[in-house]
């Protein structure tokens, strides 16, 4: 069952605890190829090191045999406890990591001793004693270096995070005075004529811009982006009356989807502004969400008509330009480049699209 209204579902919660982990996805398959190339290198360097001339392939088969067994088996723990460990702060994290990482060298050291080196070393105290310190040394260095290396790589992605943060502020901000400017002179002209209408508008308002303030971490359903798109619309239905018709057509699969707030409204008010108005008998703004390609695209739609030969219904125009690529910056901060607005201009037909994939809809903002 999918979430509505603002609260998050329970695989978000769980996606925001993982999300504050400092180790990355084990279980991926583009760590696991990483993780066997480098401990491969690591046995190169080790047989480098200590392996007589003549017994080098022999050595490297032996040391790669027992690297990766300690490697790969330590992965598999540390993936499967991974939603275990979320749920620890991540020096706590870490410390169990490195623990678990050391204990599987110490299990696999002595299951090496005892059917590889024991043949070759003799069963002395002193050589089982050696064995196990030497491979345990090499175990913390190693396994103290690569926990280094995950948390200077979270906190890094962390500060780029938090530099999206402001940017997507910093681009809501942007929009901010442009529409209450517009929604103010609406209210002004209704303020003598009509104050119950007036008093409609300001309720209508405040709505809108109390998502224009939200927190920019916070997810909305696409339901309540509806609803804030609408009341803008009624806004503007004040000023331009019959001129100004809207047809919904959302997709009942796509209504609980989470989107970042005020996604839609910009486009809306562009398609206002620089379709409906210009026009003297005015013109029906279609709205489309809907889910495409299997389920896997929730695809989002504003189409207006447009007179071709006035020059604000272009993409290129001054206020167009700067709404296009508001959205577009939103976009390519959120979701890391795979989602963009388009613009399709037919004849007598503006369209604006954005195309999200599903699987990016529930991500954390922050």
């Amino acid at each position: 069952m999918k979430p509505s209204g603002r609260q998050s579902p329970p695989q978000f919660t769980q996606q925001a605890r993982l999300d504050g982990l400092f180790l990355p996805d084990l279980c991926s398959i583009r760590i696991l190829l990483l993780v066997i190339i480098i401990t491969e290198l690591l046995a190169f360097v080790i047989t480098l090191a200590a392996s007589d001339a003549g017994k080098v392939w022999l050595d490297l088969g032996l040391i790669s045999l027992f690297v990766q067994w300690v490697a790969l088996s330590s992965v598999l723990l540390l993936c499967v406890s991974r939603p275990a460990l979320a749920r620890l702060d991540n020096t706590r994290a870490g410390v169990v990591s490195f623990i678990v990482i050391n204990t599987v060298t110490l299990i696999v050291s002595e299951i090496a001793f005892s059917y590889i080196a024991l043949p070759n070393m003799g069963a002395g105290t002193a050589a089982h004693i050696e064995f196990l310190l030497r491979n345990l040394g090499i175990s913390v260095i190693v396994s103290l270096l690569t926990l280094r290396y995950f948390y200077l790589q979270y906190q890094s992605n962390k500060s780029m995070r938090a530099e999206s943060v402001s940017r997507i502020e910093a681009l809501q901000a942007r929009i901010r005075p442009h529409f209450l400017f517009n929604s103010m002179n609406i209210i002004a002209s209704l303020t003598r004529s009509d104050p119950k209408l007036a008093e409609q508008a300001v309720e209508n308002l405040s709505q809108v811009f109390r998502a224009s303030l939200s927190d920019t971490n916070t997810q909305i359903t696409l339901n309540e982006e509806i609803s804030i798109c609408k009341s803008y619309l009624q806004i503007e239905m004040l000023r331009l009356g019959e001129r100004l018709c809207v047809e919904w057509h959302i997709d009942s699969n796509a209504e609980q989807d989470m989107i970042p707030p005020l996604l839609l409204q910009p486009l809306i008010e562009n398609a206002v502004i620089h379709g409906i108005e210009p026009l003297p008998d005015g013109g029906t703004i279609v709205i489309n969400a809907q889910h495409i390609n299997n389920d896997q695209i929730l695809s989002l739609q504003v189409i207006n008509p447009c007179d071709a030969s006035n020059e604000h219904c272009t993409s290129s125009s001054k206020g167009n330009q700067l709404a296009h690529n508001n959205i577009n910056a939103r976009l390519d901060t959120l979701y890391e480049g795979v989602s963009h607005l388009k613009i399709v201009k037919e004849e007598n037909k503006y369209i604006a699209c954005i195309e999200i994939p599903v699987s990016l809809l529930y991500k954390e903002l922050s």
